[in-house]
């Protein structure tokens, strides 16, 4: 490792203490699919964490630096809301070696040690640090660690991680090109994608057809048992003239009826398209979508109704205990959870069309960019 070992703070300053040439780096973020099969127990690899991470032990088993690289206003607060013991634990010394990399020293933080800035800015001719894993990316780089592996930071968000998963991948694109062995253990969504001109198709292939189907196949069927069960208690608490509970119940199906709903629409999409043997368009993805919606707020207008229906003929049967009241409830109620189930497997088939949108432009962008998406557009008119 150029410039090998681990900064410790002696005489008033951070000196760097000789290890093995081979030391390794792990940083790792908080996103759960990869976070906890990181290194911990390779003594080889330091390990970097973010913010509150070393305050969750169960979770990433070692550390050796951490981030902190917010306004002291903020990491001091008390009412820090992943954990409200965050800023006691940063007034701990916890011990030689460990280091929290902040904007500027804390001498209220005894493992505080300011972030290089001005010299990480000097890596490229940009100031383009966005993310604290890009900074913690870039800092690795310019300590000059050869063998970087990276876990937890997924960006999958298409929100406040947008601006930061592009450049995040500058980073990522800037570590290859200095010679970092980057071993990627994480947003591989991001990295293994089809090759622009070579592996890109103009129709959704049958296969994945097939894998929507065996990937929705057990939340339907799970969701649709889930909505059994509490029709079953449902129409036990009737019997039992349980009020309060066949209320509370009823509004539960209603949840799981939409649940089930929307996953049997989007499987039933999946079965729909596969068993197809001409040509789909794009056009008729938007056009399924946009009537599913259509059809949805209909339904969603008639379940209200029903609901109101519901309420109604519910005081009756609870002031009055006539069996009669209690047959109508059953009657709307079954209607209700009907226009629930339906209502959902149009929010199952618009979503479900939303993804195969956003499939055949990927497949469509890799066979040929736009051009190649306009002219199929065109033959599909």
């Amino acid at each position: 490792m150029k410039g090998s070992g681990v900064l410790t703070w002696k005489n008033n300053g951070w000196e760097r203490v000789s290890t093995s040439p081979n030391r390794k780096l792990a940083i790792v973020g908080s996103h759960p699919a990869t976070r906890e099969f990181a290194p911990y127990e390779d003594n080889e690899y330091e390990i970097w964490l973010f913010n509150e991470s070393p305050q969750k032990p169960e979770v990433y088993r070692r550390w050796d630096a951490s981030f902190q690289m917010h306004q002291a206003e903020v990491y001091s607060s008390e009412e820090n809301w992943v954990n409200k013991d965050h800023w006691k634990w940063l007034q701990q010394n916890h011990g030689s070696g460990k280091r929290i990399w902040m904007i500027e020293r804390d001498e209220r933080v005894p493992n505080s040690v300011r972030y290089p800035l001005e010299k990480v800015l000097k890596l490229v001719p940009y100031r383009y640090l966005r993310s604290t894993p890009a900074l913690a990316l870039a800092l690795a780089i310019h300590l000059g660690y050869e063998d970087i592996a990276l876990y937890g930071s997924e960006l999958t968000s298409g929100t406040e991680y947008h601006y930061q998963a592009i450049n995040y991948a500058f980073w990522i694109g800037f570590a290859h090109g200095r010679g970092v062995n980057l071993d990627l253990q994480c947003w591989h969504s991001e990295f293994w994608q089809p090759i622009y001109g070579y592996e890109g198709e103009l129709q959704i292939s049958k296969s994945y057809y097939e894998g929507r189907i065996t990937e929705l196949g057990t939340p339907a069927r799970l969701n649709k048992q889930a909505m059994e069960r509490v029709q079953r208690r449902l129409d036990e608490a009737m019997l039992e003239n349980d009020y309060e509970k066949v209320g509370a119940l009823s509004l539960n199906l209603e949840e799981l009826a939409k649940k089930a709903g929307e996953a049997t629409g989007a499987l039933g999409e999946a079965e729909r398209y596969l068993a197809r043997t001409n040509q789909i368009s794009r056009q008729e993805y938007e056009r399924v979508s946009a009537q599913a919606q259509v059809d949805g707020d209909k339904l969603k207008g008639d379940m209200h109704h029903s609901g109101g229906k519901c309420e109604y003929v519910w005081n009756v049967w609870m002031q009055t205990g006539q069996v009669a009241a209690l047959n109508q409830l059953r009657a709307f109620l079954k209607e209700k959870t009907d226009q629930a189930f339906e209502m959902g497997k149009r929010l199952g088939v618009m979503r479900e069309n939303f993804q195969y949108i956003h499939e055949y432009d990927d497949r469509m962008t890799a066979a040929g960019g736009q051009r190649a998406k306009y002219q199929a557009t065109k033959v599909n008119q």
